[in-house]
């Protein structure tokens, strides 16, 4: 039955490209054609997730068309196990580089799934931002030769299987590389939706374009949801230091590896569940370099985005410490001179009641309420 259905499906959808894909998807198939037969490097910026892997590996087949010749690079380590598990069982060639990377011979650069272009390594004065796409709010300061930033899409995945259904005489799912680009690109859709609860039209449309191409088995082996060890040790820790006022969850989780920084974002989602909480933020400090927290709502009145932007601002460079989207935001502050203090019990103090009383000062609370429990 599932099998007949599938056919069915896609027999509607072949040939026949999204509504409103046509202006955008021919703008950047005219942008490609500019490039062709040059060298683009694609970079993923932060941790690499699901949804910017798989609109990066979309990117780079549409780059095969014109004999763009492309590399995918990620910064960060992919540190989520769901995200460890893309890569492996896809079979990935993501190559993990340091600020000492060479990107002389490349000619153009491009950027999925962020809001900002700034880049740990340095770029060649000729090479050009290609293509940005983007899902999250718009902060109007990207320039390139092409641009789509579509705050109404609920991932970046949605907007690039957009475009492949305006190629769709070419993008048939006939290959194994195009079966695992569109697994891709529905498991960063599911994830970054939150299992379609905030999925937009453009999500749902493009998973029927994309269902009929996709690998279940695989797309089935990459989605099992797990909790490891280290991710259970921190939701404790969380929900022994919670501090609630009102309908908000605060809790400071203390010092966290590197490989489980994800583990942040996981309790927080788990903490949303409590009864009259509506929204969460769980923080730690990460690799001793830099205090990571993640944020979760429930709040019909709350904007992430704007929220975070208002609580800790800007660094010198004009770049937000945070961001968000409709239901979810996170905030990444370096420590700078502090990571080197060696008293760990005295700096958590310093950070947990600095970070306390932001979050205090902006919803009304006296700052100097102390926790219910203390970290020790």
């Amino acid at each position: 039955m599932e099998n007949d259905m599938a056919l069915v499906s896609k027999k509607l959808v072949k040939n026949r490209p999204l509504k409103n894909s046509l202006s955008r998807s021919e703008d950047l198939l005219k942008t490609l054609e500019k490039a062709k037969e040059k060298k683009l490097l694609i970079c993923l910026r932060g941790y690499p997730d699901p949804d910017n892997i798989a609109s990066s590996l979309a990117l780079q087949w549409m780059a095969e068309l014109y004999s763009i010749s492309s590399k995918i690079v990620y910064f960060d380590d992919i540190s989520h196990y769901e995200n460890r598990a893309l890569v492996k069982k896809l079979d990935l060639e993501l190559e993990h580089v340091g600020t000492d990377f060479d990107a002389s011979s490349f000619d153009y650069y491009a950027i999925n799934d962020s809001q900002h272009i700034d880049l740990p390594i340095v770029l060649p004065e000729h090479c050009e931002l290609l293509a940005f796409v983007d899902h999250h709010k718009d902060l109007g300061s990207i320039t390139g030769h092409f641009v789509d930033i579509r705050e109404a899409a609920g991932s970046t995945s949605a907007i690039y299987a957009e475009y492949l259904s305006y190629i769709s005489h070419q993008f048939t799912g006939g290959s194994s590389q195009e079966s695992k680009i569109a697994t891709a690109l529905i498991h960063g859709i599911r994830t970054d939706t939150d299992n379609y609860f905030n999925a937009s039209p453009l999500d749902y449309k493009a998973s029927e374009f994309l269902f009929p191409f996709v690998d279940r088995d695989l797309l089935n082996l990459i989605s099992r949801h797990a909790i490891s060890a280290k991710t259970m040790d921190l939701t404790q820790i969380a929900l022994q230091h919670k501090d609630i006022k009102g309908t908000y969850l605060f809790s400071g989780v203390g010092f966290v590896r590197d490989e489980d920084r994800d583990g942040i974002g996981q309790c927080a989602d788990y903490l949303l569940h409590r009864e009259g909480i509506e929204t969460v933020i769980v923080y730690g400090v990460v690799a001793n370099s830099s205090i990571d927290g993640s944020l979760r709502t429930k709040s019909h009145t709350l904007d992430p985005d704007k929220w975070l932007k208002t609580v800790f601002g800007k660094n010198k460079e004009g770049l937000w410490y945070g961001g968000g989207r409709k239901d979810k935001g996170g905030f990444q502050i370096p420590l700078g001179v502090f990571a080197k203090c060696q008293d760990k019990e005295l700096l958590w103090d310093m950070i947990r009641k600095t970070i306390d009383e932001l979050f205090y000062n902006k919803i009304g609370v006296e700052s100097h309420v102390k926790k219910e429990a203390e970290l020790t």
